[in-house]
């Protein structure tokens, strides 16, 4: 190799972390003590300095500092979320931390936190905090004052030409898209896991269900939202352009993420069924609003396939009882299927009475199901094999979940088909 006399910093070794310069800021130093003891417990302890959140601006304009720690003691974090009914999330989600969103050029800043919840995590990491804590795994701060340097890492040199700095960035690409692609892995172990749980979840009848459930949406749920949110923002080039062969890559990335997610979502609903923790909350509801809500959801689906979308309710039919979030949830899934195979005509949301029982009826023009594949359907894992099935991938469980949801609600989904003629749920 030539040399250029081009100096490449690619990862900060590990005792030149006691060169670096962290600034701790805290609304409240009672609380600073378990960091300053996990700082100092380091091999090589990084110089640092604290300072209360009212003179962060002042401290950083007297001294250069590499990283920035913000300790807070928030006891809602949830308040600290601002949002504008217009424009969606505020580019400021913490209010304490203006004075760093508006500097000109950002430090890099680790959030030590109380929970945070998805909607509130996502919220920090796109006003661009490199990464947060939660306060009960500070023994992990280390790593990410570690990993946090190494990405902030800069190229020595003033002559750095534009090509070093493109193949800079395509490591860094490639290193992300790597990280993605084992996350998405260890989730779909996770959920092999969550099938073999699921048997010895069916016997439990405690309050220890309920905490295993909020275990699992968090464990399962959560890091998926951020893995499809991070590839979001790098299939959008937020963060610099994509060479075709990424791009590529990302739009992989959120395809098996969605899939994904409507598969732990479907199979947690199932779960929670089966061990009898599903609560049901009946109310009033306007059938033809409730109609007029799942068609909705559906229309773009329609519209994609240019096939027609009707509605046709009784004239003796106003009210029902139900759960109006899983009534829902059942029309969705049958006029999603419907929509899903047929190619051409219609598919059609007809409500009637018979025998004191609504019946919500889907009607499609579709491909049709033989007699031999119709229980099939109502199985979990299990579809019907036909000239559609390698275009159109599905979780299997759409359908299974849903009966049980009607029977539920004192209900059933009955079928009736004709192959090639369509289908009636």
């Amino acid at each position: 190799m030539l040399n250029t006399g081009l100096t490449l910093q690619l990862e900060r070794k590990e005792n030149s972390l006691s060169d670096a310069s962290l600034l701790i800021v805290t609304d409240n130093f009672a609380c600073l003590e378990e960091i300053e003891q996990v700082l100092n417990l380091m091999p090589f302890p990084p110089q640092y300095r604290n300072v209360t959140c009212e003179h962060p601006s002042k401290a950083i304009s007297d001294n250069h500092y590499d990283l920035i720690i913000y300790n807070s003691t928030q006891e809602d974090f949830s308040s600290l979320l601002s949002k504008d009914p217009t424009n969606g999330y505020l580019p400021h989600p913490v209010p304490a931390l203006v004075w760093w969103y508006k500097a000109e050029k950002r430090i890099p800043l680790i959030l030590v936190t109380k929970p945070l919840g998805d909607e509130m995590a996502i919220a920090c990491m796109q006003s661009g905090i490199s990464n947060y804590l939660l306060r009960q795994n500070l023994s992990q701060l280390p790593y990410l004052i570690k990993q946090t340097l190494f990405e902030s890492s800069e190229i020595v040199g003033e002559n750095a030409s534009q090509t070093v700095n493109q193949q800079e960035g395509n490591q860094a690409q490639s290193f992300q898209n790597s990280q993605l692609f084992k996350q998405i892995e260890q989730l779909e172990q996770e959920l092999s896991k969550l099938q073999d749980q699921n048997i010895e979840l069916q016997t439990a009848q405690n309050n220890s269900s309920q905490e295993y459930f909020s275990h699992l949406n968090h464990e399962l749920r959560s890091p998926l939202a951020n893995i499809l949110q991070f590839a979001k923002m790098l299939r959008d080039q937020i963060y610099g352009s994509l060479n075709p062969k990424q791009a590529e890559y990302i739009a992989g990335i959120i395809t098996s993420g969605n899939h994904l997610a409507d598969l732990i979502n479907d199979y947690l609903d199932l779960a929670k069924i089966d061990s009898n923790h599903e609560e049901l909350f009946p109310e009033k509801l306007a059938v033809e609003d409730i109609c007029d809500a799942a068609l909705v959801m559906v229309k773009g689906r329609a519209k994609d396939k240019e096939l027609e979308l009707n509605l046709q309710i009784a004239e003796d039919i106003d009210f029902c009882y139900a759960d109006s979030l899983r009534l829902k949830q059942i029309l969705i899934n049958l006029l999603t299927n419907a929509i899903k195979f047929t190619e051409k005509g219609s598919v059609s949301l007809q409500v009637a009475v018979y025998n004191q029982m609504i019946h919500f009826a889907v009607v499609d023009t579709g491909i049709g199901i033989a007699p031999e594949d119709a229980e099939k359907l109502f199985q979990p894992f299990q579809q019907v094999n036909n000239h559609l099935q390698g275009r159109y991938k599905g979780t299997g469980l759409g359908l299974v979940l849903s009966r049980k949801l009607a029977k539920l609600h004192g209900g059933d989904i009955m079928l009736t088909s004709q192959l090639g003629k369509g289908s009636c749920f």
